[in-house]
């Protein structure tokens, strides 16, 4: 969560720490990610043996990656479903033209 703003800096506490970022004028939108990436390190950290910080960091960044390759690949998917879609209507209305 983000705590204080020093000039283009935003201070953030990621599981316990705090790292000063560069907000580059958005420091409500870096105080979202931190706070994300805190809560997913602290959900890796109840359910890990370990309590190392590196160890919790890298599963959290497995989880995080894995979670957006899984919305790649399903806005992939979407888009070639809407491409398909778009093509066969193409195709229909080039049909229904040339029947005029």
């Amino acid at each position: 969560m983000a705590d204080i703003s020093v000039e283009d800096k935003v201070i953030v506490r990621i599981f316990g720490e705090d790292y000063p970022i560069a907000a580059n004028g958005n420091a409500a939108y870096i105080s979202k990610v931190a706070d994300f990436v805190d809560s997913r390190m602290r959900a890796v950290s109840r359910r890990s043996r370990s309590q190392a910080r590196d160890k919790v960091a890298i599963l959290a960044a497995m989880s995080i990656a894995s979670e957006l390759v899984e919305k790649r690949d399903s806005l992939s998917a979407a888009e070639s479903l809407i491409a398909s879609d778009f093509d066969q209507l193409l195709a229909r209305l080039d049909g229904v033209i040339d029947d005029n």
